[in-house]
């Protein structure tokens, strides 16, 4: 694997190496190698936040075990680390944060000359201290910037201090839990940004690069060089799905309320202004605020009626009705909407946006540019199949809201607006199987990629693998009496034989609920508590910590969704989770939206390859999600079950046909009591040998000692005196590793799976 990467590193040209690896295969790893082979910037793109410890891990090995120093820096959210996100009430951090950047500068402002300094410097002035919540200015915003007069304009720069913080970065290498106090008072995301331009290594999230927002400025604003990137894209079997979701179009009752207060601001600045314009420079501010509050108006309407009629859910947009509705009596479209585009150019130009939403300049951007961007995706959508318009109905609070989208179904185009033009890009997942459905998917091209899959490097005598032989969750045998108690023979193996705390994850919450009794009778039974996944991500953690807690007190049995939030990116480790069932086949709900998916990807690739990648395909990895739950770590034992026939099925085109080589492998076909005669003969069979289902836990929490204590020595690694910086150590480190020499050629990647 790592021999693979450095030849593409190395390479360049382009070139994608799609890795399918497993748990346990060391896949972080891969950036030494690309450290090794890449000549600039290495750009590692994550799924979440907690993702960026995992890396922020391997490069403090690095600096560990060779005289290399990469820096590293990483882009979080403005949500997840401004120090003030608690103080803004009714607004959102974003809205928020422009409004005291805004008055901050004005401080500055005001400051500059009132010393015999030219320039204003924060760090020696003695600001004043003010009540959170109340604040007239961003004391954090304030340490990151300077201000000086030039033409009697006041301009900024960043800040001494904000140097001096950026500095002492780069002799350390500083987890996202630690990045505030290591500001010393000093903006994180400022610090974040500016350290971004210069380090080795920046670790961000998908959307910094594959969203309409951000694709087209982030090389720009990072100051980066697109031939000399080399990207990798961690648990990149979420990257078409996450693609297509940041490349939709919303638009909502806030949006269009907030577009209309920027209308208004707009014409009173008009009024207040006198502007020397002739008669026709002023006839496009007319039109096209005549146009606004033409539309405006009717987009609330509409969505009104929506949201007062629609059940909760997704629906298909009647786009002809939709459009007929708001353009009637508009007889050019196209120009309707030219003149709306200048009025929003305007009121951003004047700095006059409301809104819930800024660009990674950390500017606001203007509802009615938002309002605008969503109907241009609808007329895309009049010549564009791989758009779909659909409407949305939520409950929350006793109350319902509707919103509109336009999703760009397809995520190929723009994950290839990045992919080819950049040196290299490496796609890392445990859970890549097939490739070349993945390929076409993310990529919208066969053999376009290098393609290397690894087996389970785990014991196979620590697994027990299984999938049912009758049991099935297919629509026509849900309600059949015969096939209902097969399931529930299966889910009362999984809680009352295997020891311990284990998960059931369902196709769905009212499947779930429905196999309930069966599970709260297991655990009666079993001793076990019943821990039912909750709604609200914001119980997730205080959930995650008392389910935790539960594995050395006779266990728990969890119960959630397959695709939720506990049966992805969940650390299960040691004795959390010892088996694991997936009740059923989790594919999408086949309804109109859905149909029309399919269709697009059966006119594009064919019946058989359209239909696997956009209905098969999700689901297949939505199960091997939830499985991969159990099962971490070489020294720990755990039992995986597929409770539905189609995952052992052996006919041609089956969902088995698409399961990674070591699960077809390992898969055994049972009814309900051979599975349950099966696991308490795997389960006596551990025993026997003197190593319990969780034997590891001891060992687990040694092991996580040492991690610990060694990570408090690299906590603050200084750069010897003697170290030579430069890809040249990791070069030397390559030499040693054999990357890219012949000897490894048996290693190198194939086109084919």
């Amino acid at each position: 694997m790592l021999d693979a990467v450095y030849e593409v590193v190395s390479k360049g040209d382009h070139g994608v190496l799609m890795i399918d690896a497993p748990t346990g295969t060391g896949k972080t790893s891969c950036i030494s190698s690309a450290l090794a082979a890449a000549s600039g910037k290495i750009v590692v793109a994550v799924r979440t936040v907690s993702q960026i410890d995992i890396y922020i891990e391997e490069i403090g090995k690095i600096w560990a075990k060779t005289r290399h120093r990469p820096e590293v820096a990483y882009m979080v959210g403005k949500q997840k680390i401004c120090p003030l996100e608690g103080e803004f009430r009714g607004e959102s951090v974003y809205a928020g944060c422009s409004r005291l950047k805004e008055w901050t500068k004005n401080f500055v402002s005001s400051r500059i000359g009132k010393s015999n300094a030219k320039i204003y410097d924060p760090a020696l002035d003695n600001i004043p201290e003010e009540e959170p919540g109340y604040r007239t200015f961003c004391p954090y915003y304030l340490r990151s910037r300077e201000g000086f007069e030039l033409n009697g304009t006041a301009h900024f720069r960043r800040s001494g201090l904000a140097l001096d913080v950026v500095e002492r970065l780069k002799k350390t290498i500083t987890p996202p839990s630690e990045l505030l106090e290591s500001c010393q008072g000093v903006c994180p995301y400022e610090i974040q940004s500016l350290y971004a331009k210069n380090c080795d290594i920046v670790i961000m999230n998908y959307s910094h690069l594959f969203s309409p927002d951000s694709q087209d400025i982030i090389f720009q604003w990072l100051e980066m060089e697109s031939e000399k990137i080399t990207l990798i894209i961690d648990e990149a079997h979420n990257l078409g799905d996450g693609v297509r979701a940041m490349n939709s179009r919303h638009l909502s009752m806030r949006m269009i309320d907030l577009a209309e207060r920027e209308i208004e601001k707009f014409e009173g600045t008009l009024g207040q202004a006198r502007l020397d314009e002739t008669r026709e420079e002023s006839s496009w501010r007319r039109e096209g605020i005549r146009i606004i509050r033409t539309i405006l108006p009717r987009l609330k309407k509409f969505l009104q009626s929506k949201q007062d009629r629609m059940q909760e859910g997704e629906a298909l947009l009647d786009a002809d009705l939709f459009r007929t509705f708001l353009y009637n009596g508009i007889e050019d479209i196209e120009e309707a909407l030219s003149y709306f585009s200048d009025v929003a150019v305007a009121v951003a130009d004047l700095n006059l946006a409301e809104s819930d939403r800024e660009n990674l300049q950390g500017e606001i951007q203007p509802s009615l540019a938002l309002v605008l961007l969503y109907l241009m995706d609808v007329e895309s959508a009049e010549k564009d199949p791989s758009y779909q318009r659909k409407i949305v109905v939520v409950g929350a609070g006793g109350k319902r809201f509707a919103h509109l989208e336009v999703n760009n179904i397809d995520p190929a185009i723009n994950i290839r607006r990045i992919t080819d033009n950049i040196n290299a890009t490496i796609m890392l997942s445990g859970t890549f199987s097939p490739l070349d459905a993945y390929e076409l998917y993310c990529l919208g091209e066969e053999n376009r990629a290098s393609k290397l899959s690894l087996p389970n490097p785990f014991p196979k005598e620590n697994r027990l693998l299984m999938a049912t032989k009758k049991a099935t969750t297919q629509l026509d045998m849900r309600e059949d009496a015969d096939n209902r108690e097969e399931i529930s023979g299966h889910i009362r193996s999984i809680i009352e034989c295997v020891p311990g705390s284990v998960a059931i994850f369902f196709t769905s919450y009212p499947m779930m609920n429905n196999y309930r009794e069966v599970c709260l009778s297991s655990c009666k039974k079993a001793g076990k508590k019943l821990c039912i996944e909750p709604r609200s991500s914001e119980e997730v953690p205080h959930f995650l910590q008392d389910f935790f807690r539960l594995a050395g007190k006779g266990g728990g049995v969890l119960t959630g969704v397959c695709g939720g939030k506990l049966a992805e990116g969940i650390d299960y480790k040691g004795e959390a989770l010892n088996g694991v069932a997936v009740v059923g086949l989790p594919l999408a709900v086949y309804d109109e939206i859905q149909k029309e998916i399919n269709s697009y990807y059966t006119r594009k690739y064919g019946r058989a390859k359209g239909m696997l990648i956009a209905y098969t395909l999700p689901a297949v990895n939505r199960g091997l999600q939830a499985a991969g739950r159990v099962i971490r770590s070489e020294s720990e034992r755990g039992v995986i079950l597929f409770c539905d026939r189609r995952f052992g099925d052996n006919s041609q085109g089956s969902v088995k046909e698409y399961l990674p080589l070591w699960v077809r492998e390992d898969l055994i076909l049972v009814d309900a009591s051979e599975g349950r005669e099966i696991i308490l003969r795997k389960i006596a069979e551990w025993r026997t040998k003197g190593l319990h289902l969780n034997q590891s836990l001891l060992d687990k929490r040694q092991n996580n000692a040492s991690i610990s204590a060694n990570q408090e020595t690299m906590k603050m690694p200084r750069r010897s005196k003697a170290a030579k910086t430069g890809k040249r150590d990791l070069r030397e480190l390559a030499k040693a590793l054999g990357l890219g020499s012949s000897s490894n050629s048996a290693a190198k990647p194939s086109s084919k799976n």
